[in-house]
């Protein structure tokens, strides 16, 4: 028998004094009326296959309790496996709301059984806000993992927190822990993330002269001549082990990859930090607009293109792009928000037609994972960090040390639009 596909929201907020409380519903009918322990849920409801699952979970919402979610960024929990085969799409979102009047859409049902007799019951029948020891005691037994997860989330991001910084300090010492080796797309959105490359100081400053020429996939955030912290962006960081994913290219070539490139450095190496297109994503979701990969728990997609970079001293290459598909009508909307960041790759180099940068297949990305491109969705390009990557390969230094593409460091520099941004050309 096939699984059945269910989708949901887990709202949350903190309250005056520094707790963090989870709104759940209790399910209506004469099932459940005087059952309370384990008994509530997150809103959710079953969706088809042809359906998406976020937008599964924003109906929901509103059908259960008669109002539409609040704004503002979701985040992707997982999917998560429940009794009955059922599975279980889930996105946390940090926002406030009145629990107090719930409107919820209503089933019918024979009730006393075989009496011939059909009462209309509400689907949800209250709503409420627990503290997560309290939900722990409330929730039902098979959603605990999204529970689990949202705690997960929390200590990752930390906006709910209020502090940023505080999080992107977590996220690096988990990181640096090997508690977390994946992408880093979906952690701590108020700062600023970074490409890395370590070249040999008599090499570096070419790659300088490179980066400053080609400002959109090489925006500079931070040049550290000695050492492996990064004094001015992430102040006590390791850069030898606080990137989830290293590569080593050696005469050009990729050699190896590891998880703590400590036993590739040498005093000798010169560190440059590139600004991310990771950290202009939570201003897309905040705005409601879509982030594909981070809504599918994936790698974001980076291409190859036929567009060339300006060359400086050896290195020379084409340009990478990274790709999230928007709705045509928010397009627009896209480029505006993105161009404010010119720290992560300004604006877009391109959107519609992918061989109009030389991309064949928008299904077999170069880097990364591939997404799904949906009906009436434009695909957008942005200049990629990746870029160096195959600057470096040209230029074929003795050594290069690098990040594995999506897994970027995470700097303390917050992430602040410039609304007064001249756009950069290539």
């Amino acid at each position: 028998m096939a699984s059945k596909s269910s989708a949901g929201l887990i709202l949350h907020r903190r309250t005056a004094d520094g707790e963090i409380e989870v709104l759940l519903v209790h399910p209506g009918g004469p099932f459940w009326a005087r059952r309370d322990a384990h008994a509530w849920s997150i809103p959710k409801g079953e969706h088809d296959e042809a359906e998406d699952a976020e937008t599964a979970a924003l109906r929901e919402f509103e059908e259960e309790l008669g109002s539409p979610p609040p704004t503002g960024p979701r985040i992707f929990l997982g999917e998560f496996g429940q009794s009955g085969r059922k599975r279980v799409s889930a996105w946390a979102l940090a926002a406030d709301f009145d629990a107090t009047h719930v409107v919820s859409n209503t089933f019918e049902l024979e009730w006393p059984p075989r009496s011939g007799r059909i009462q209309e019951f509400p689907e949800v029948d209250k709503a409420a806000w627990w503290t997560v020891d309290a939900t722990r005691t409330k929730l039902h037994k098979g959603q605990a993992p999204i529970l689990d997860a949202l705690a997960e989330a929390l200590d990752d991001h930390g906006l709910e927190a209020g502090d940023p910084v505080a999080a992107a300090q977590r996220a690096r010492l988990r990181i640096r822990a090997g508690e977390h080796t994946g992408p880093t797309a979906h952690l701590a959105p108020g700062c600023i993330q970074a490409n890395l490359v370590v070249l040999p100081r008599a090499v570096a400053s070419g790659f300088v002269a490179f980066a400053t020429r080609n400002p959109k996939p090489c925006p500079i955030v931070e040049v550290i001549e000695h050492g492996t912290e990064a004094v001015t962006s992430a102040p006590g960081s390791d850069l030898r082990t606080d990137i989830p994913r290293y590569r080593l290219f050696a005469d050009g070539a990729h050699a190896d990859s590891a998880t703590d490139a400590t036993a590739w450095w040498r005093d000798d190496l010169v560190s440059v930090l590139l600004g991310c297109s990771f950290s202009f994503e939570a201003a897309l979701m905040r705005a409601g607009l879509p982030v594909r990969h981070i809504e599918q728990g994936r790698n974001v997609p980076m291409y190859i293109t036929d567009r060339a970079c300006e060359p400086a001293w050896d290195f020379a290459g084409p340009l990478v792009v990274s790709m999230r598909p928007m709705p045509a009508e928010l397009v627009e909307q896209a480029r505006r928000i993105t161009e404010a960041y010119p720290q992560a790759h300004d604006g877009p180099v391109h959107a519609g037609d992918p061989a109009g940068v030389g991309i064949s297949d928008l299904g077999a990305p170069d880097f990364g994972d591939p997404v799904d491109v949906r009906e009436g969705e434009v695909p957008m390009f942005w200049a990629c960090g990746v870029t160096p990557q195959l600057a470096i390969a040209n230029a074929a230094p003795e050594i290069a040390i690098v990040h594995e593409p999506g897994h970027m460091f995470i700097t303390d520099l917050p992430v602040n639009p410039s609304p007064s941004h001249e756009p950069n050309s290539l």
